[in-house]
């Protein structure tokens, strides 16, 4: 007989997947990851200029009048300034705050790093600032520039601190004075490296980047890449991954290279054309991930004492699109009852919500607004009141995952039940 028990298929998977787990641990990659979820409040902030200017005043249709039209033209121009400062800085901002991310997990002061890597990136990216013409990476299109900038510094700064290459001070000089003295060699080996690279080499590095991108991010904002990246992301919850963490490590910075540019469209009066948004998911996991509310209210008429607590536990953070109390106490993980639907539930939200919008039924994504908020809403606010967005999201919330839970939900209920019954049978009896 064998001394060890052969693993089955999910466990060999599980130990497969193990291989991701350290990428939520890797300091670059998670720190980016930081950096962009930072900027949530900004891009709220400048979203909110577009839900009070782009309010809509009409609902015949072919009319286009909106709030921003019928208010004083200068209050209104007056109000198009946060949403500059915002959207029109984003590179700028998400800079900073990766630099401090990143400096915080390198166990550096993030003062003196903040302050070179904005100091380089303003040559890198926008060296006609200093000939006084106006600056042209500043808003989304330096995003991955920022990012390069930003890790490289910190890494260059952690190179000279480590090596103790940097002017030591003697005891009893005050921190503050202490602090400036070490940030000088790597401080300025870092801007006038920066420097060298843009003005004696000439490498347009901000230029190189956007042209590249330019390629990559429409082909990652297909409806291929969006229908893999979702579909992944379901079968990495359904191995106790989170999904969202894992696909977003690549993908928060092209969502939020497309939101923005949904964003200054409409603030240009034109069209907004990017459809795979971080909005654009509340389509796909409206609820949370797996769209797994109706499941939710399925347990709570379940006839398994198990399973009506489950629901009760997971009906009200599911309105609020948090779904784990579904997850992890159904359990979808790791149970190919629940775990097949919700990888097909995924698939099927992300091609109907993107056929509706290539058949033009819904407006893409442009306003950024708390996803803890009930998904018709979240998606009537994000899409710039549009009914038919809201009426999209309750397609994709209930209806779509409605048909597919019901059967999976009839399968796992027969066997809860079974074990239930069965624990009842050869309990004993009382005395």
């Amino acid at each position: 007989m064998e001394s060890t028990q052969k693993k089955g298929w999910a466990d060999r998977l599980a130990d497969g997947m193990e291989v991701l787990a350290p990428l939520f641990d890797q300091p670059h990659l998670a720190s980016i990851r930081d950096g962009f979820v930072a900027m949530m409040p900004v891009i709220i902030i400048g979203s909110l200029v577009l839900i009070i200017l782009q309010f809509p005043m009409s609902l015949e249709k072919g009319s286009e009048v909106y709030l921003g039209d019928v208010i004083n033209q200068d209050l209104a121009n007056a109000l198009w300034v946060p949403f500059n400062v915002t959207f029109g800085l984003l590179s700028v901002f998400v800079l900073l705050s990766i630099t401090y991310a990143l400096s915080r997990r390198r166990g550096l002061d993030p003062v003196m790093p903040i302050v070179f890597t904005f100091m380089s990136y303003i040559m890198v990216a926008t060296p006609q600032l200093l000939d006084g013409e106006a600056a042209t990476y500043l808003d989304n299109s330096g995003l991955f520039t920022a990012i390069v900038v930003a890790v490289v510094t910190v890494e260059v700064f952690k190179f000279f601190i480590d090596r103790n290459l940097y002017i030591s001070m003697p005891e009893g000089v005050p921190p503050a004075i202490t602090n400036a003295f070490i940030a000088l060699i790597p401080g300025a080996v870092i801007v006038f490296g920066w420097w060298a690279i843009r003005f004696l080499l000439n490498i347009d590095i901000a230029g190189g980047i956007f042209e590249v991108l330019s390629k990559i991010v429409p082909a990652a904002s297909t409806y291929v890449a969006a229908a893999v990246a979702e579909t992944f992301h379901a079968f990495l919850w359904t191995m106790g991954i989170h999904g969202d963490l894992t696909i977003g490590i690549a993908l928060e910075p092209i969502w939020t290279v497309n939101l923005a540019a949904n964003a200054q469209a409409v603030a240009q009066g034109l069209t907004p054309t990017a459809i795979y948004t971080s909005q654009f998911r509340s389509y796909v996991v409206p609820g949370g991930s797996g769209a797994t509310l109706p499941l939710a209210i399925y347990f709570i008429r379940s006839r398994s004492k198990r399973l009506k607590r489950v629901g009760w536990l997971g009906i009200w953070p599911g309105i609020f699109n948090i779904n784990e109390p579904i997850t992890f106490g159904a359990p979808v993980v790791f149970n190919p009852v629940l775990a097949i639907p919700f990888i097909i539930i995924t698939f099927l939200n992300t091609t109907v919500a993107w056929l509706a919008h290539t058949l033009n039924l819904v407006n893409p994504t442009y306003i950024a607004a708390p996803w803890t908020l009930p998904s018709p809403l979240l998606m009537f606010m994000m899409t710039g009141f549009d009914f038919r967005a809201a009426i999209l999201a309750l397609i994709t919330e209930f209806v779509i995952p409605g048909i597919i839970w019901w059967p999976a939900f009839k399968a796992w209920e027969r066997q809860v039940l079974e074990k239930e019954e069965g624990v009842l049978e050869v309990a004993p009896a009382p005395a």
